[in-house]
């Protein structure tokens, strides 16, 4: 879960939480004492002002037309429709550099009238939100926002994001399940051993050990690692066993447990064992996991199988393509090991970051016609797209696109070429559409963007797919933030030593160890939260 990536913060952020407790509800005054977001100068036609901190873009990066992230596009939009003088103050690309500047901005209580936040520093959002940083958004969204806005976000997608009912930020939605896996394999090999496409799980390991068979000094079969990167890699197996590594789920009786300690776990473990035993993992898959051995390993044909992303084609699929023209690939949803579906675990809710606007400024409202503007702008009668390879949507005061864009997008895209009719398409489908016709005509480039959004494109297994939830997704509770770091140190030793060989049952002390030395603190701490939901 994105959330747990954060861990390393905590401790900055709890002594922010202490430097800010006495001044949250300092600093709505600009420096002519007029309240943030009150006209500059008493006069009527002059606009009212806002600093902007987006943690989307470098803050060099090339415009077209000699615009800049100080003047640009959206800083004239905004002036020109609401009446609001953009003033960006910081903008920097989203990566941990920015979480520190915020964090610094935090402290010296500067914070400027509109920011962004990470999406996976979902605990630096609660940590605003506790320390009363944030505009409470509920009543002037549901006064405010448009038609458009609404639809494009839903409220079963902005509930679980609430706070105590509340809505604090303008989040940039992205469907859970456009965030899902699923099985990627080479069909010029399926064809070439004139295989038949796998309907199980034990077809898969059939297919890869036939794929290992056409090299067996250099083929292998699986992906696997110790890292975030390694786990998901393998998240096809663990799925065909109905295992669900670092995710808490719900059990036959309504509550969480966590996914670490369940018994399917042990037999996917099992299943690891075993394929290494047979050679379909790498003799040294625990050294340099972080993904760019097993890159090499496709480009140089010693893999044929890949659980991955809807956007592998694109990447790292396409580099296989680029190296090997003949290489085809088709993607399968994930399958079982038994006569229960393999699920696709997704997490509960999924946001790529959070708009906030500052606690105290004087016109909130203000800030829901510029996410209206936004929103009519791409998604409206008259759509408009930035030109190609442009940053300027990374400079909007939201990000707003279709519950399931990409879906939808491969849903139109389709349609399109069935019918022959490109006349309807959004703007964003078209080139899309242009791209995929062009890899029709021979250019190999786009190979990638057929393989997802064209005819048959991996997006569109997206809606027949069975899915389980990620159900916990608040800050981490109080047992986390001193026993966690240690209970994955645990669980990962013992992947590591069951997956090498070690006896199977090692997972059932594992198991104990776990609840004793703080999972059933955890535990209890995660349904205390769930039931308060």
């Amino acid at each position: 879960m994105k959330m747990k990536k954060t861990f390393k913060n905590l401790v900055a952020l709890v002594i922010i939480l202490l430097l800010i407790t006495g001044c949250s509800n300092k600093g709505t005054e600009t420096s002519s004492g007029k309240p943030k977001g009150e006209k500059s100068d008493g006069n009527d036609n002059s606009p009212i002002e806002m600093t902007f901190a987006v943690g989307r873009v470098d803050s060099d990066v090339n415009f077209p037309d000699g615009q800049s992230t100080k003047e640009n596009k959206w800083t004239r939009l905004v002036e020109e429709e609401v009446g609001v003088k953009l003033d960006v103050t910081l903008a920097m690309k989203s990566g941990d550099e920015y979480t520190q500047k915020l964090n610094a901005l935090i402290v010296t209580n500067d914070l400027p009238d509109l920011f962004t936040v990470r999406g996976e520093d979902i605990i630096q959002m609660d940590q605003i939100i506790e320390a009363g940083l944030a505009e409470d958004l509920t009543e002037v969204f549901e006064q405010h926002a448009s038609p458009l806005v609404k639809e494009l976000l839903p409220a079963e997608a902005l509930e679980p994001l609430k706070r105590d009912g509340k809505l604090y930020f303008i989040p940039d939605l992205q469907r859970p399940s456009e965030d899902g896996s699923m099985t990627w394999i080479r069909a010029d090999w399926l064809k070439k051993l004139n295989l038949p496409e796998p309907k199980t799980f034990q077809d898969v390991i059939a297919i890869a050990e036939a794929f290992k068979e056409m090299n067996p000094k250099q083929n292998y079969g699986f992906e696997a690692g110790t890292s975030p990167y390694g786990m998901y890699s393998l998240s096809g197996l663990f799925s065909a066993y109905h295992a669900y590594p670092n995710a808490w789920i719900k059990d036959a009786d309504g509550n969480l447990v966590n996914g670490n300690i369940q018994p399917e776990m042990k037999d996917a473990l099992q299943s690891l064992q075993d394929l290494k035993k047979k050679g379909l993992i790498h003799n040294e898959w625990t050294v340099s996991d972080d993904g760019e051995r097993s890159r090499q390993d496709y480009i140089n044909g010693k893999l044929g199988i890949h659980f991955g992303k809807w956007w592998a084609p694109e990447w790292p699929l396409q580099l296989i393509k680029d190296n090997d023209p003949d290489s085809e690939w088709k993607a399968f949803p994930f399958m079982s090991i038994d006569d229960k579906p393999a699920l696709h675990l997704q997490e509960t809710v999924q946001a790529n970051s959070y708009y906030v606007l500052k606690k105290g400024y004087a016109h909130p409202e203000k800030y829901i016609e510029m996410v209206n503007l936004v929103a009519e702008h791409y998604w409206g009668e008259d759509p408009q797209v930035d030109p190609e390879a442009s940053e300027l949507w990374k400079m909007a005061p939201a990000h707003l696109q279709p519950w399931g864009k990409n879906i939808v997008f491969q849903q139109s895209i389709e349609e399109a070429f069935k019918s022959g009719d490109d006349s309807k398409l959004h703007p964003g489908e078209k080139q899309l559409y242009d791209r995929i016709q062009a890899y029709k005509d021979g250019n190999d480039e786009d190979w990638g963007i057929a393989l997802e959004y064209g005819e048959g494109g991996s997006l569109g297994l997206y809606d027949s797919f069975d899915y389980i939830n990620n159900e916990f997704y608040g800050a981490p509770t109080t047992s986390m933030t001193s026993k966690q770091a240690n209970l994955d140190k645990l669980f990962l030793e013992t992947f590591i030593e069951i997956v090498n060989g070690a006896d199977i049952n090692k997972f059932d002390t594992f198991v104990d160890q776990w609840k004793k030395q703080g999972g059933d603190d955890i535990t209890k701490e995660v349904n205390e939260w769930y039931k308060s939901k």
